[in-house]
């Protein structure tokens, strides 16, 4: 049984977005995080260490919002795959940084579609 230790816990947005990118990359559906490229309408698929970029947390008076941009497999449920998506980030924020899912906001960005061949 886990034994409560009394402190405070303070996570840093850059490891809520870790977090968060990790999770979504377990996700079925999901081909990668996506970087919007500065002044083009094209994305760039971002490498597993550079997951973060396709992440923005903001924290807000009405708590946390996470804001993910994907690139999902092509000829998926995106409804579906979205709803899982958000539910698997909201748990794995809530287990490794116990963010409360009250206070949590996850809002997906379907930047691309892509063939994982």
């Amino acid at each position: 049984m886990p034994e409560i230790v009394p402190g405070t816990l303070s996570v840093s947005n850059d490891v809520i977005a870790d977090i968060a990118g990790y999770a979504a990359m377990s996700c079925y559906g999901v081909v990668g995080m996506a970087e919007q490229l500065q002044g083009a309408e094209s994305v760039r698929l971002l490498a597993g260490q550079r997951l973060r970029k396709g992440v923005l947390v903001a924290a807000g008076e009405n708590g946390l919002e996470v804001d993910l941009h994907v690139v999902l497999e092509d000829s998926v449920n995106m409804k579906s795959v979205c709803a899982n998506l958000s539910s698997a980030v909201a748990f794995t924020l809530q287990e490794v940084a116990q963010i409360d899912p009250a206070n949590l906001k996850v809002v997906i960005h379907v930047d691309a579609l892509k063939n994982r061949s």
